[in-house]
């Protein structure tokens, strides 16, 4: 399971309140003491309605939150619900197409192009993946064991967390700072400097040995995607995914046009936050709203699909209770599968999570960084999968 990297930051946001998109006053709907009213879209009429509003007070009972969109597809029925605000310089509630980063979850695209890959032979789980590269690079593998897709999108690879190192910059970190000194030292690198570079790296543990969370293991990945497809990682997103499913706003890079529904993320103490700016590409670089994340839930919940149930399969885990998929996390309780990622930007958190069982999917993203955001934002998830459950139960 992920363990996140921000735990328990708390700071003051000012109360939140905002005009609705149609330019008449949103519903305030309670929350936390510090802050009063919270603006909202959600309609509390139905049930679920009703429990999305209780749990998404008390998450804002935490000060670092801003603004948070939620979208929910339940056996195919959308609902989307908005809360705070895009930017506390320009407050304005977020709507379903307020674009987000989504860091971490672009890995589940990554691993669906990946299963996809899988089907057309294009690559092996177990085959030596320097046979997707350019280049050989005798220096990927150790102890006579190789790397290869299975360990790469399992995060058993033993490759180093980033390329250029970064180790050094989170010990007694500055996180005010360390955004834009990571931003600083990734510039020089593109795809073709990130291939050199890998020709410097020392495999930190035996491949397949040990759980070693790497976002250079997945850009690996998408570059051997590259390579046996002869497209660019973004072109084979575009054309694979983002098209088919009508994802118009989801992208590696916000257009001029789109650039008004970005909204702002802000560190764990309430500073404005930089945009990732760097080549995260399949390892964290896309954005996203709500309204096209659903559209992507509900194709990673028809498992009559080939390329998902691929990428649904186990590759790694300790048999029925937590596996890993093609980089989702899968746990089973009660018969019940959940899968999940979740998403950690400079200044924002996000988690997608799937029920195929139930025909559910939840995405949340909010615009902090917060220390236990992510960890937040699975409990809300939970409490909203629970009061869905219990609204079935009663209709």
């Amino acid at each position: 399971m992920r363990k996140y990297p921000y735990r328990s930051w708390v700071l003051s946001v000012p109360l939140l309140l905002a005009l609705g998109t149609n330019g008449s006053p949103p519903k305030l709907s309670a929350a936390g003491p510090a802050f009063g009213r919270l603006a909202s879209d959600n309609p509390t009429r139905t049930a679920l309605d009703k429990a999305v509003d209780k749990a998404v007070g008390e998450f804002f009972q935490q000060d670092q939150h801003v603004g948070l969109s939620i979208g929910v597809s339940d056996n195919g029925e959308a609902a989307f619900y908005n809360y705070g605000t895009v930017s506390k310089s320009k407050v304005r509630l977020p709507d379903r197409n307020s674009i987000y980063e989504i860091a971490s979850i672009t890995k589940t695209f990554t691993g669906s192009l990946a299963s996809r890959a899988v089907l057309d032979k294009k690559m092996t789980l177990d085959g030596d993946f320097r046979a997707y590269l350019q280049e050989r690079y005798q220096n990927m593998e150790k102890n006579g064991k190789f790397i290869t897709l299975r360990f790469l999108a399992a995060h058993r690879a033993g490759l180093p967390k980033n390329v250029p190192d970064t180790d050094a910059l989170f010990k007694n970190p500055n996180f005010e700072t360390l955004p834009f000194q990571l931003i600083e030292l990734e510039k020089p690198y593109d795809d073709a400097a990130y291939l050199r570079a890998l020709h410097q790296i020392e495999l930190r543990s035996e491949p397949g040995s040990e759980f070693v969370y790497s976002n250079f293991g997945i850009k690996l990945l998408g570059f051997g995607l590259q390579q046996v497809y002869r497209q660019s990682f973004g072109l084979l997103l575009q054309t694979e995914i983002l098209a088919p499913l009508g994802m118009k706003r989801t992208s590696l890079a916000v257009s001029p046009q789109d650039e008004p529904l970005l909204v702002q993320g802000y560190s764990p103490s309430g500073k404005p936050m930089p945009y990732h700016l760097l080549n995260a590409g399949a390892a964290g670089g896309l954005y996203s709203n709500a309204e096209d994340l659903v559209r992507y839930i509900d194709w990673q919940l028809d498992e009559s699909d080939p390329t998902i149930r691929q990428s649904h399969s186990a590759i790694y885990g300790n048999g029925e209770t937590v596996q890993d998929g093609m980089i989702w996390y899968m746990t089973r309780k009660d018969g019940e599968r959940k899968l999940w990622e979740s998403g950690g930007a400079f200044g924002m958190a996000s988690q997608l999570v799937l029920y195929p069982e139930s025909k559910l999917g939840i995405v949340l993203l909010a615009n902090d960084g917060g220390f236990s955001t992510q960890d937040e934002l699975s409990d809300l998830a939970k409490k909203i999968h629970d009061a869905r459950g219990y609204a079935s139960a009663h209709d």
